[in-house]
């Protein structure tokens, strides 16, 4: 039987551990905009409240993080193979708890660490195919 051939176009390429470090870099900054919702939903008392600073800087925030995020995404996406930079991007988890505990104290409990535990033996699975 003839063995299809596969245009070097679409070929997994191999990405260097450089590349997974600064793909965590750009969902660390996406990450930060759950910071900026959990403060903007703070300041949500009433109604009225979407009127004042507490809650409009946070919710300015979250759009400005969002914005550098989708032109920073839009760079690093042609790197990746859609299904590597897709699973990664489950590792917001870990930054959020992070995020969670150091600016909001909230406490990190043993299912939190085993769910994060299982999503990243998931994200190493995916990259390690990939890595060179």
């Amino acid at each position: 039987m003839k063995e299809k051939s596969v245009s070097p176009k679409h070929r997994p390429h191999k990405i260097k551990l450089k590349d997974i470090l600064i793909l965590q870099a750009v969902f660390i900054i996406y990450s930060m905009s759950s910071v900026g919702s959990k403060l903007a939903s703070q300041a949500l008392d009433s109604f009225e409240s979407i009127f004042t600073l507490r809650f409009i800087l946070p919710a300015l925030m979250v759009v400005m993080i969002l914005g550098i995020y989708a032109i920073i995404w839009q760079q690093i996406i042609k790197r990746f193979d859609i299904s590597i930079a897709y699973a990664n991007k489950a590792t917001t988890l870990l930054w959020s708890l992070v995020w969670g505990l150091l600016l909001f104290n909230e406490t990190i409990t043993l299912p939190k660490v085993l769910g994060i535990a299982i999503v990243f033996s998931g994200v190493i699975i995916m990259n390690s195919e990939a890595i060179s």
